[in-house]
């Protein structure tokens, strides 16, 4: 009997059941979401999109930001997150990069939802937390500090987890993100669509994607294109042609993403259906029927919001009126949906991961501030 190879070999058993008990988990998770989402099942066109820009994004992506560099493309932007000291490191460097890449999705998503107002593609943007979890890998618990944001449409959310020297860029259904929220699947499980990490190049702290540098002048260029391709898998169409396009350009559903894409004849959304069929039946509904009127409402809301301000000519009093009310429409509803996640977290028995503490969301970009 060897003491040592037996313990060798009782890791490998230990670590194939982990990996099939994960497998199996994952699978289960991933039938549910079909259940609840049949549009987002395996084999559909969304599903196919996010294979093929799961195979391509990071290392086409690393390409595309070595040309713009040889191209002297790489502007600096004037963003609220570049007032920090440029010499951050650490966790902290981590934070800056977030912010600003939300800073550019914050601006991004008002002037997509003009064009997809009354779809299931209009953008909520929900900006960064500082999340902290302890950890019971090793016995002394030390905490685990993730910073995470998230992008979402109707059916599938893009979201952005950031460690200490490396921030994940995923994109899953909606109806699975409790399960990565409460860290039920990791990058192992589901493979992340982009992975930027903070390596040290010359004793400088740089952010890399597929080996090339991404500094904070390339965020505003790099979030044009994950907004890009959240919507191409929400929409379930893609063209070739709107992947790293160098257009300074609004994005436009239709007109510069996802071309081809069908508006519903339906005409009403999701939320504003289930709100009028919940409506009248107050006594019977439950928590998440009540959060779903209160949903399809906020969606209402915006919608009008959304087609007032598209009317209003740029920069007036009245365009900031619209853009303050939106801005503070997306954050109650933001924090209704984060509410409402650790509820369901602690009714079912599930870990949670708090926010540490509260980030106050970033101002929608003034009229005249630029988001190339």
């Amino acid at each position: 009997m060897s003491r040592f190879g037996d313990l060798w070999k009782s890791g490998k058993m230990i670590m194939k059941d982990q990996k099939e008990e994960s497998q199996k988990r994952f699978e289960e998770v991933r039938k549910l979401a079909q259940e609840l989402n049949p549009e987002v099942a395996t084999g559909s066109p969304s599903d196919q999109i996010l294979s093929a820009l799961k195979s391509r994004r990071g290392q086409e992506t690393g390409r595309w930001l070595r040309e713009m560099a040889k191209e002297d493309v790489l502007k600096p932007v004037a963003t609220q997150t570049q007032t920090r000291d440029p010499g951050t490191f650490g966790f902290e460097a981590t934070i800056s990069w977030i912010d600003a890449l939300f800073e550019q999705f914050t601006e991004l998503s008002f002037e997509f939802n003009k064009t997809a107002v009354g779809t299931e593609l209009m953008l909520s943007c929900e900006n960064p937390k500082l999340h902290e979890k302890k950890s019971d890998d090793t016995w002394y618990r030390p905490v685990v500090k993730t910073y995470q944001g998230r992008l979402t449409t109707r059916q599938w959310a893009l979201l952005v987890k950031g460690k200490d020297a490396k921030i994940i860029i995923t994109i899953v259904p909606a109806s699975m993100l409790l399960a990565f929220t409460t860290e039920e699947f990791s990058e192992n499980d589901f493979p992340p669509l982009m992975e930027v990490v903070r390596e040290d190049v010359d004793g400088k702290q740089t952010w890399t994607i597929g080996g090339e540098a991404a500094p904070m002048e390339a965020i505003s260029h790099l979030a044009k294109e994950l907004l890009g391709d959240l919507i191409r898998v929400s929409s379930g169409v893609m063209s070739e042609s709107e992947l790293f396009g160098r257009t300074g350009s609004a994005p436009k559903l239709g007109e510069n993403l996802a071309v081809g894409y069908q508006r519903s004849s339906a005409g009403e959304t999701t939320t504003e259906a289930v709100a009028k069929k919940h409506a009248p039946n107050f006594d019977e509904m439950n928590v998440f029927d009540a959060c779903d009127v209160v949903d399809g409402i906020i969606e209402r809301e915006l919608k009008k919001l959304y087609e007032e301000t598209s009317k209003i000519r740029p920069g007036s009093a009245m365009a900031e009126t619209a853009r303050m009310q939106i801005s503070a429409m997306e954050t109650f509803r933001s924090k209704v949906v984060a509410a409402f996640e650790e509820f369901t977290r602690a009714a079912h028995g599930l870990s949670s991961q708090a926010p540490a503490e509260e980030q106050s969301a970033p101002e929608l970009l003034g009229p005249d501030d630029s988001y190339n």
